[in-house]
């Protein structure tokens, strides 16, 4: 009992810990009190939870239905879909960590730039505060469309939420208290400044010493230093308006632009759970099936297992009738037991060995054997 107890504590302190760690961090912000061991931690928790927020987080892109194993709720690890579009999300990311690289310049260096640079990392400074406004708002002001109950879109995939937004919920915490002290401390320092024999330059050191201009300044410089980010990022296959299409190109979010198709029911033994709930880097699903009418998601161990036991009906229907009759007995069951991509990989990778004895034996006795593999879960006109 003093065992569980202490363990009990411990995993709490383990999780509580950085929780706190991070609410300090941000209460001595609001509060304009600098503590830079404090910073450091939260930022560096903020980021490893955003890492295994996206490595949990797998909601399904909006072209996807969300699907409903009837009677147990939803199969999908998350009842909404993703909130930004992963297609596009390489350009949030750059421009994000731009400016997260511009305010520690501007934050530990900037009374050391030349007066150009300054502009330009202020520039950088302006797109990631975009960036992160434009993400917080897609997670934390609702749903969209509005038959979608925002409450019950946050509630359900509160953990998730709250982990995204802790980076940039300091980001603009930080940056902001930044920001201000170094506009006024340029402001005096540019007062001071006078440029012998040179009235352009005496009108540009004027043009800047107010914090007004500033802020336009560094909104021009934006235009040709994102400009050329756009268009390096476009090699890489994104889009010169990936901004914008990262948080339209979703559904069910409040700057979503896009309709999903409607939830789908279905009832399915363990193996279709595996290939729908896993992870999909892992279980890797290859297409949709059809299954007793019912569309399914199809991988390859699905498939493997399916014409194997085809096999099976055609050259020993007795011992068949067996194995089938422990299928039905035991997998529905099981399938009710996989509730989150986790033990569905679990069961994926201990179905691994069955897999590959299940291909052997194909390859053994069957003519075509990949032929048969790929023809299952399609309707009967696409069977040769």
């Amino acid at each position: 009992m003093m065992s569980d107890i202490t363990n009990g504590i411990f995993v709490f302190v383990l999780l509580a810990t950085p929780v706190i760690l991070v609410l300090v961090d941000m209460i001595l912000g609001l509060k304009k009190q600098k503590s830079l061991i404090f910073e450091i931690i939260a930022f560096g928790v903020g980021f490893i939870y955003m890492g295994l927020c996206f490595i949990l987080w797998d909601p399904p892109i909006y072209s996807q239905p969300i699907y409903k194993m009837a009677g147990y709720g939803t199969a999908d690890f998350s009842s909404v879909h993703e909130p930004v579009s992963r297609e596009h999300v390489l350009t949030l990311l750059v421009i994000a960590m731009i400016g997260f690289v511009a305010y520690l310049i501007l934050k530990y260096a900037g009374r050391h730039l030349a007066p150009l640079a300054k502009v330009f990392c202020i520039g950088g400074f302006y797109g990631g505060v975009i960036v992160n406004v434009l993400f917080l708002i897609q997670l934390l002001c609702g749903a969209r469309p509005i038959d979608i109950s925002p409450g019950q879109v946050i509630s359900e995939n509160i953990v998730f939420i709250l982990c995204e937004c802790i980076v940039p919920v300091l980001f603009l915490i930080h940056g902001g208290r930044m920001f201000a002290g170094f506009v006024r401390q340029q402001a005096k320092e540019q007062e001071k400044l006078r440029y012998e024999g040179s009235g352009f330059l005496n009108g540009c050191n004027r043009f800047l010493c107010k914090g007004a201009n500033l802020y336009w300044a560094a909104f021009i410089a934006m235009i040709p230093l994102y400009g050329i980010v756009i268009c390096i990022l476009c090699l890489f296959g994104q889009r010169p308006d990936s901004v914008i299409r990262a948080f339209t190109q979703t559904s069910d979010w409040i700057l979503s632009g896009e309709v999903s198709p409607p939830p789908v029911e279905y009832e399915a033994h363990y193996l279709c759970t595996v290939s729908l709930r896993g992870h999909r880097g892992l279980v890797k699903p290859i297409r949709y099936g059809i299954r007793r009418g019912n569309r399914i998601v199809v991988n390859r161990q699905l498939c493997v297992a399916n014409a194997f036991e085809q096999l099976l009906e055609e050259r020993t229907p007795c011992f068949h009738k067996a194995v089938r009759h422990f299928y039905d007995t035991y997998g529905y069951p099981i399938s009710k037991w996989i509730t989150n991509p986790w033990s569905a990989d679990i069961v994926y990778l201990f179905m691994k060995p069955l897999e590959w004895i299940f291909v052997a034996v194909l390859y053994l006795f069957d003519e075509k054997p990949e032929n048969r593999i790929c023809s299952q879960y399609l309707p009967l006109e696409h069977h040769k």
